[in-house]
Parts: C-alpha cells; structure tokens; sequence
C-alpha cells in the first residue's frame, strides 16, 4: 500500500486552493476551471475518464496564449494529440527542471544511426552528442535526492504496468518551437536551499498525508486498490488511481516546485510575448494551471474556453483489462 502511495505522490502533485478568477456561471460551463485542473467523467465506477485542460487566453493585443495541462503518465493518444497541438503555436513553453539542453538532445538522438560513421552525424554534431551524453550521466550521479532518483523508475514502473507512456516518451521535444520555460537543476536547487525545502521532505509530506487516518470509505478504495493491483486487474486499478488523482490533496502552497517554477515561466513568456510573438502554447503539469491562469489575468488575458483532453479512459474496457470494441 505504502507502494502504491508513492506511486501517487511521484505521480501527481497538486496546486494550492482554487483560483477564484472567474465567475461561478463560467466555472460550470468550463468543468470547474481553473480550480478543477483535471476533470474526472464517470459513467459508471467501471468506465471513467480522466481529462486535463488546454485553456485559450487571448489579450487586446492581438496575442493568444494557452495553457496545456499535461499529466506525466498517460495513454500514447493523449500524447499524439498533445503533439498534434503543439503544431498550432509559434513557440510553446514547456516544463522540466534542468530540460534545458532536452530540444537538441532530442533533435540528435532522432537522426543518430548507428550504421553509419559518427551515428550519420557531423564531427561536430558527434562532439556534441557526445557531451550531452556525459552532462547527462553527470546529473544523473549528482542527483541523490529521494524523489528525484525514484521519479523516472516509479513512473516507468506504472506505466508499464497500466500500458500507458510516460510523458518523455510520448512527447517530441525535438520540435524546433520548443522551448525550456522552466528551472534549470543548478536554479532549482539554490531556489530550494533559500527556502529550506528539500523533494525528499516534500515527497515525505505527501506520503505521510495519504496515510493520516481516512473515513471509512476511503479506506474502502485503498483496500480495493491493492486487491486490484494483486489481482492484476489493470482496469480497476485505473479507475481507482484516477479517482484518488482527481481529488488528491493540496500540499505544495508556497514551495518553489510549484510557484517558484511557475514564476520562471512566466519570465520566458514575458519574453516571447514581448517579441511579438502571436501564439503561445504553455505546456506544463496540470496542477500549475490554477497559478498560471492567475499570472496571466494579471497581465490582461482573458479566458476565452477551456476543452478537456482524455488522458485516461476505461470507458472502452471490460473488467478484465482488455479492450472492448468502440
């Protein structure tokens, strides 16, 4: 069980309370937007659907901005449409702590063939290739932190196991819009110094709130959980992780994984926007959009609609996991 808590924190960490920018009326109509950053639709406990935002913003200057949500472990077709819309926008920011160097290290990989001399690459793309390979081995071995050292195992782990992908797998950063909108490590980890936080006491945090004492039917769900996980009933077990996902707590108020990143994003906006840039597509973990949404009000945008993008469905499974027909 505790396994399976740990799953969920490496997961899906939440934002702070909800937004209150927009009407009452107009939260209705967009699912609870922005408060609500992942929409859970269920027809039945056994077919659900677990879908995240892509927010359109537009400003009186003629510029238009969007938030996509983005959840770390999901289907491979949330992941092709995700990919899809990110052809739209002239330049789209994305999310990762130290992914600065990830558009090119992509861009490489795609045309490395190992047939051929060099891998098909110039000399100096080699040379290239090759550091990138060593920085990255460096950060990696540098990297001690608990959360950190786990988050790529615990998510491969579970999507191995549900048939989903993670989101490194699924997404194309070698795209030549992308571009990193987040901290680089060396940024992120003076950040987290100044402020006495640490991944690993925030993780712990998580861990030790899913375990404090429950009602009875919440204690009901874990118990099924793990019967499911036991059992290998894939489907349950996605229907369940997709409720506790839905209504996981909010634990990250103030902390620089959440805000400070956040703020980081909105400086490389600032930028492009400024540039004259006309669209902007901002993909970043869902439970950063409630802050998101706030920092782009401020700057005079305003909320024009909000679709919902499926990550997770059961809603063509049958109980036994396996697909049934459309």
């Amino acid at each position: 069980m505790r396994l399976l808590h740990c799953f969920l924190a490496a997961l899906w960490w939440c934002s702070p309370a909800p937004a209150e920018d927009i009407s009452a009326a107009e939260k209705a109509e967009y699912g609870g937007y922005p408060g609500r950053y992942v929409l859970l639709d269920s027809s039945s406990r056994d077919r659900q659907s677990l879908s995240t935002p892509v927010a359109v913003y537009v400003h009186d200057n003629g510029v238009e901005a969007a938030l996509i949500g983005a959840i770390h472990v999901a289907e491979p077709e949330y992941y092709d449409r995700l990919n899809k819309l990110f052809g739209r926008y002239d330049v789209l920011l994305f999310e990762m702590v130290g992914g600065e160097g990830l558009r090119r290290e992509e861009e490489l990989r795609r045309r490395i063939d190992r047939s051929k001399p060099l891998g098909g690459l110039t000399l100096e793309e080699a040379r290239e290739w090759n550091r990138i390979v060593e920085w990255r081995k460096k950060g990696e071995q540098e990297e001690k932190s608990f959360l950190m050292g786990l988050l790529g195992g615990a998510y491969q782990e579970l999507s191995d196991m549900l048939g989903l992908q993670t989101q490194r797998q699924g997404i194309d950063y070698s795209a030549a819009h992308f571009v990193h909108a987040d901290m680089t490590m060396d940024e992120f980890r003076k950040a987290q110094a100044r402020k006495g936080e640490s991944i690993a006491g925030l993780m712990l945090k998580s861990v030790l709130s899913s375990l404090v004492e429950k009602t009875g039917a919440n204690r009901a769900d874990e118990w099924g959980l793990m019967a499911d996980f036991l059992a290998g009933n894939k489907t349950g077990l996605k229907n369940k992780l997709m409720g506790m996902m839905a209504n996981a707590p909010h634990d990250l108020e103030d902390t620089v994984i959440l805000e400070g990143r956040n703020a980081k994003c909105m400086e490389v906006f600032d930028y492009w926007s400024g540039k004259g840039v006309r669209r902007i597509g901002i993909f970043y973990g869902a439970a950063h959009l409630p802050g998101l949404h706030g920092a782009l009000l401020e700057r005079g945008y305003r909320l024009r609609e909000v679709r919902w993008l499926p990550a997770w469905s059961t809603k063509e499974e049958r109980a036994d996991g396996q697909s049934g027909e459309a």
